[in-house]
């Protein structure tokens, strides 16, 4: 058997990424498909390391020093920005101009308010401003303008650059507002039941993992509450900032809608240009509306299980289309992993008063939309038995005649216009105690959890 031709590719990310990326593998991966992984000198001329076919990356890191007038930092973007503009039959992922507009929080809270995405006002920025002063008259009276309201959370300019971009904290009063530390951004805090849903993008595919987040909380007299965001998402993260009040153990929380995720992913691709991009998503639990609160240029993609053939596939596309001489690609999201249906599971964090059993089930095959979504309560003495199977079959039982009773079909099995629309309006929700990180396959074969 012939051997594949092989097209150079160079890359350069940190140590710490390329031990979490395990790039042994990743090469292998790359090799299979004719693509030869070469690894970037930053202190060597581009030129003498070359030719590439595609350069791959995560340069965010130099660029936020260039920005602080590092002088090597400097020097490495001007000589790789000048090396691509001399190959422009190179393909770049991603391109340095991209990457810089979600460099600072501000800035690409900017380009989405001002897109189209949030003109109808159930996708949105929670309303931010800048802060640049301790003065606290004047910090209240631009929070005012741009219409933020206590509590707030407040977050470093830089959304990458360092670990000081993950620190954050949440402030709930006037005199909260002594323990900024400037320059800042303070930004409404959406009450959201502690779930976060991380969207991670591979070019116009993409994937979304359910992690913890902050619990609700209101206006109060309590002290600031310091957090690093990334301690806080971890998939195995337990903490008392993650886990609702005991009054609201039981409080709905809306699964994310595909259509919404579809819409999120294509705009920003639109605006950003980037083709590996996380963004972090939370859903109002008043107006069920999608807030993004945050995104970061090549995320990790430790729980996509194929995440290597699937930047192997994203570079040869990338190179196909350098070589066919297209300028402009046709771009529509396509989801990889999703909210997997049936699942039954049991939540053992209550240990107060009751346990919930929680039980959903697509109402037509592979309609990721239509879910219908409930919840019963059990003893909590009781509630270790439950996974016994006679007991499990009962939930189940339970569950479907739940749902004749409340979801009524034809007789034929097709559901007609009126109860299409009807479905289309209905919210589906579900019971919360506390988050673990979930993966969902959208072809509702599998279900990973880590707790």
């Amino acid at each position: 058997m012939s051997e594949l031709p092989s097209r150079r590719v160079g890359y350069w990310w940190s140590e710490k990424k390329s031990r979490k990326l395990n790039v042994p593998e990743l090469t292998a991966v790359c090799r299979s498909s004719g693509l030869e992984l070469v690894k970037l000198d930053m202190d060597r001329p581009f030129e003498e390391q070359g030719p590439f076919a595609a350069i791959v990356h995560k340069m965010s890191d130099i660029l936020v020093k260039a920005k602080k007038d590092d002088p090597q930092a400097k020097a490495i973007c001007a000589s790789f920005q000048s090396y691509v503009n001399s190959h422009p039959e190179m393909a770049v992922i991603d391109s340095l101009e991209n990457v810089d507009k979600v460099l600072g929080r501000y800035e690409q809270y900017k380009i989405v308010n001002e897109s189209e995405i949030c003109e109808e006002g159930d996708i949105f920025i929670p309303a931010f401003t800048q802060l640049t002063t301790m003065n606290i008259p004047e910090n209240l009276s631009k929070m005012k303008s741009a219409g933020i309201d206590f509590p707030v959370v407040c977050k470093p300019i830089m959304a990458h650059g360092s670990t000081r971009s993950h620190q954050m904290c949440l402030i709930f009063n006037e005199e909260g507002l002594n323990d900024i530390m400037i320059p800042c951004i303070v930004q409404n805090f959406i009450n959201h039941n502690a779930v976060l849903y991380k969207i991670f993008i591979i070019g116009d595919e993409y994937f979304v993992i359910e992690r913890p987040s902050l619990k609700n909380f209101c206006v109060s007299d309590q002290k600031t509450i310091f957090f690093d965001s990334n301690e806080i998402s971890k998939p195995n993260s337990v903490s008392d900032l993650t886990a609702l009040d005991d009054n609201e153990s039981y409080t709905p929380t809306v699964w994310p809608e595909k259509k919404k995720m579809d819409n999120i992913v294509r705009v920003l691709h639109k605006y950003l240009g980037l083709d590996l991009l996380g963004i972090d998503v939370i859903i109002d639990n008043r107006t069920g509306h999608y807030a993004i609160i945050d995104m970061n240029v090549f995320p990790g993609y430790s729980e996509a299980d194929n995440f290597y053939h699937l930047l192997t596939n994203l570079i040869l596309n990338k190179i196909h289309l350098k070589e066919s001489g297209k300028t402009v690609e046709t771009f529509e999201p396509k989801l990889i992993e999703f909210l997997s249906t049936p699942v039954l599971k049991i939540d053992e964090t209550g240990q107060k008063s009751s346990n919930t059993f929680q039980f959903w089930m697509d109402l037509k095959p592979k309609a990721v939309e239509n879910r219908s979504c409930s919840s019963i309560a059990s003893d909590a003495s009781t509630s270790m038995h439950c996974m016994e199977d006679k007991n499990l079959q009962r939930v189940q039982n339970e569950m479907l005649l739940f749902h004749k009773q409340s979801d009524v079909q034809e007789d034929s099995g097709v559901e007609t216009s009126d109860s299409c629309d009807e479905r289309k309006n209905k919210t589906c929700h579900r019971t919360v105690k506390h988050q673990h990180s979930k993966k969902y396959a959208s072809n509702n074969s599998s279900v990973k959890e880590s707790r």
